[in-house]
């Protein structure tokens, strides 16, 4: 039945739209609050309530309390209905996920990217996974609803393609219609986004949709992005400025940025930036457990990630100060936008000493206003939120509707 959500559809389809939009969001929910919050009469709710029973994509949880009488039936979505595939892109790995529709990660595989991971064979391999991922959990094809992609760099929804795609460490990326390319392997819908905007998509509705509705994404990675809930709903950034935050000028005096200003946060607080500092650090006759393996040249974002985990003190001091600035521009970006929430997500929240530094900075730095209640979170799944948002990005395709 979600498959007929879509398109011109009947009065009493648009109905059962809303009612399930309604369960996904706010089960468990009886009878009497769905018809408050839709304006059905209680016997037509129950009606259609009873529907979307029978097609199996609700249930009662059970969870009713009773007063005396009978339990009231409470409806929560079944989430093995349909299935899910999440994918994120990055120069770094691909993830992908095979979910289901409460967005719960059932199957994860990552491909390490390197310089034979061209744009066919990553695709490929994404192809290869979710076949193996649907037949080792017994889920025929048809019950996949459709694939998500998510890439952490500007793109062209319309063209299916990554607008900037030299970071990638191999060729064959640049005007390739990955939409396309994946419909035509896996015989099923493609949808395309920003990974910022995924990410902040999957973390809202995952945990915080029955709390606010603003919140705000970070996330330091290979660059510094950002993403908003405004009033429920993503807020898609104009000209692709998602990274707007990372030239965010701290210094005009400071480092020069790759932007060709300077004092920009993406020069303090991203991965290159990091990078280019423990290389100068090392450079300078810093000691590192860096030295041990590799002239200072040959060190990259994967033995800096390794040597963090190892608690490698000029590393950690790099990161440390890094953070820092993070959390000045984490300051800055809540005194412009007032948002209730704002979640820290990237390679490097997981990592030690990086969010701790930041979240500290930036609370120190909004304190001088008393009133203001902003929560600082790091991301429930740093790693893998950006997927999870690609499929989340499926399932909204199927169930989003505006309530007249």
């Amino acid at each position: 039945m979600l498959r007929q959500f879509i398109g011109i559809t009947s009065q009493k389809t648009k109905n059962l739209k809303v009612l399930y939009r309604f369960i996904r969001q706010w089960g468990p929910i009886g009878v009497k609050t769905l018809s408050e919050m839709t304006g059905y009469k209680p016997t037509t709710c129950a009606r259609l309530l009873d529907e979307l029973v029978q097609a199996g994509l609700i249930h009662d949880s059970g969870l009713g309390e009773s007063s005396g009488g009978r339990k009231p039936l409470m409806y929560v979505i079944r989430p093995d209905a349909f299935y899910l595939i999440g994918v994120e892109l990055t120069n770094l790995y691909t993830t992908v996920l095979l979910l289901d529709l409460n967005l719960t990660i059932l199957g994860t595989e990552k491909l390490k990217m390197d310089s034979q991971c061209t744009a066919q064979y990553t695709l490929d391999y994404v192809s290869r996974c979710i076949n193996e991922l649907l037949a080792k959990h017994d889920i025929p094809a048809e019950k996949m609803l459709g694939i998500g992609v998510g890439v952490l760099d500007p793109v062209d929804l319309e063209r299916g393609i990554i607008v900037d795609s030299h970071l990638f460490p191999a060729d064959g990326w640049h005007d390739f219609n990955l939409v396309k390319y994946l419909e035509q392997k896996n015989d099923t819908l493609v949808f395309l986004d920003n990974g910022t905007n995924l990410a902040a998509l999957a973390e809202y509705r995952l945990n915080y949709w029955k709390e606010t509705d603003s919140l705000v994404f970070v996330s330091s990675d290979m660059g510094i992005r950002s993403s908003m809930i405004l009033k429920g709903k993503l807020v898609h950034q104009i000209n692709e400025m998602d990274d707007a935050l990372g030239h965010m000028i701290l210094d005009i005096h400071g480092r020069r940025c790759t932007c060709g200003a300077y004092g920009c946060l993406q020069a303090y607080s991203s991965l290159p930036a990091i990078h280019h500092e423990v290389i100068h650090r090392l450079k300078r006759g810093q000691t590192s457990m860096l030295q041990q393996n590799m002239d200072a040249d040959k060190v990259d974002f994967h033995h800096i990630l390794e040597a963090m985990d190892g608690q490698d003190s000029l590393c950690l001091e790099v990161v440390k100060e890094a953070a820092y600035y993070f959390g000045i521009g984490l300051a800055n970006l809540i005194f412009m936008l007032r948002p209730d929430i704002v979640i820290c997500g990237g390679t490097l929240v997981p990592k030690p000493l990086f969010y701790e530094e930041a979240s500290r900075t930036a609370h120190e730095r909004v304190a001088i206003y008393p009133n203001c209640q902003v929560k600082i979170v790091q991301s429930s799944t740093a790693y893998n939120i950006v997927a999870q948002g690609a499929g989340c990005m499926v399932l909204d395709y199927f169930t989003s509707t505006e309530i007249k």
